[in-house]
């Protein structure tokens, strides 16, 4: 199964995005989070395409190849993108999946854009609570760019891509891919700059800014699958279980063990279960 990688510009901005399975299938849209880009879903795309989704994954404007604007990061500015998108790509309606602030993002187009939005899939989301990592609300306070300018300089690149002090730090394999993936994200200004604008919109020092959880349409309207680890250390599991009660009509799968990528640790059973829930 092959995976492709297009571009399509919307709303005069170039987005890219990865795109696998059938033409025909049922259309599943993903969306990654903070400091991350469409790659995150590179072990969920060919499972999901083998069940016969057409499965795109999109590099959030300011993140990964799409352009990367000096404004324009606000969650009602990434929902006006991703709608820009779907009419780029001759997308009508979709199932819409977000990991981290995906999710947010993805409720937040469904709100504003009902119309296109068939099902929600939620990993590991953001925008159902207020607690989330200290590391986060220690990034929304106002010096935190400059430290983290200072701690990206390529000197100290170099050093972070040592194999000893992987092993040294006992890193995973996948442990290494996510800090290159965060570090092709932020290794520019353009792209620390993107990064700070969309963490502020969502996260404060003192947490999550405000919950979607008592957005009443998502119960009445959208059916909605919650995808978690039972250890994830950024977002709580908590927030599942309480989005669960409140949607009652929901799905809610929770994975074994930790980690807050439950789509790549668990790649081949969350594209069963979201397959299984599209079909539905």
């Amino acid at each position: 199964m092959v995976v492709q990688r297009r571009t399509v510009i919307a709303d005069g901005h170039r987005l890219s995005y990865q795109e696998a399975g059938p033409a025909d299938g049922p259309v599943v849209v993903l969306i990654h989070g903070l400091a991350s880009d469409s790659d995150t879903w590179d072990r969920a795309l060919v499972p999901l395409a083998e069940r016969g989704v057409r499965v795109i994954a999109v590099d959030l404007l300011g993140h990964g190849r799409s352009d990367k604007p000096t404004s324009g990061y606000l969650l009602d500015d990434f929902a006006a993108s991703l709608e820009a998108f779907f009419g780029a790509a001759g997308i009508e309606r979709a199932t819409v999946g977000g990991h981290s602030l995906g999710g947010a993002i993805a409720v937040q187009f469904g709100y504003q854009h009902p119309a296109r939005v068939e099902r929600l899939i939620l990993v590991s989301a953001g925008g159902l609570g207020r607690e989330v990592h200290p590391v986060l609300r220690a990034m929304a306070l106002p010096g935190a760019p400059l430290l983290l300018g200072a701690a990206l300089r390529p000197r100290l690149i170099r050093l972070y891509r040592r194999p000893v002090l992987h092993r040294a730090l006992r890193l995973t394999p996948d442990n290494v891919a996510n800090l290159r993936r965060t570090r092709g994200a932020l290794g520019s200004r353009d792209g620390r700059a993107a990064f700070f604008a969309a963490l502020r919109g969502v996260i404060a020092p003192s947490g999550q800014r405000g919950s979607f959880i008592e957005m009443r349409y998502l119960a009445e309207h959208v059916p909605t699958l919650l995808v978690w680890s039972e250890r994830d250390g950024v977002i709580p599991v908590a927030h599942a279980h309480a989005a669960r009660a409140h949607l009652p009509g929901s799905r809610l799968v929770v994975f074994p063990g930790g980690g807050h990528e439950p789509h790549r640790r668990n790649a081949v059973q969350f594209a069963a279960a979201v397959a299984e829930f599209v079909e539905a």
